[in-house]
């Protein structure tokens, strides 16, 4: 499995994060967030990717899957405004 790791993103990816965090007042050293680029046989058609999101301080996480574009995003900034990463 290849695992990258959030600073192996792209820079656009990069930014996008830390604007979303940034926007709920989070700092990005809070959160560990990594993908893979080998999914397995029962993801969702189109999947090419998952990215998993665990926050630190209290051990919540959560697997995105997405393809190319990045629809991971969205899910996460809805999953913060929904509170599914607070304490």
């Amino acid at each position: 499995m290849t695992t990258h790791k959030l600073s192996e993103f792209s820079w656009d990816e990069q930014e996008d994060v830390k604007a979303i965090l940034a926007n709920r007042g989070l700092d990005p050293r809070d959160f560990e967030i990594a993908d893979n680029d080998e999914v397995s046989a029962g993801a969702r058609n189109g999947t090419v990717r998952q990215v998993s999101v665990m926050r630190v301080t209290n051990g919540k996480r959560a697997t995105y899957d997405t393809d190319h574009f990045g629809t991971w995003l969205t899910d996460f900034a809805e999953a913060l405004e929904a509170g599914e990463f607070d304490d």
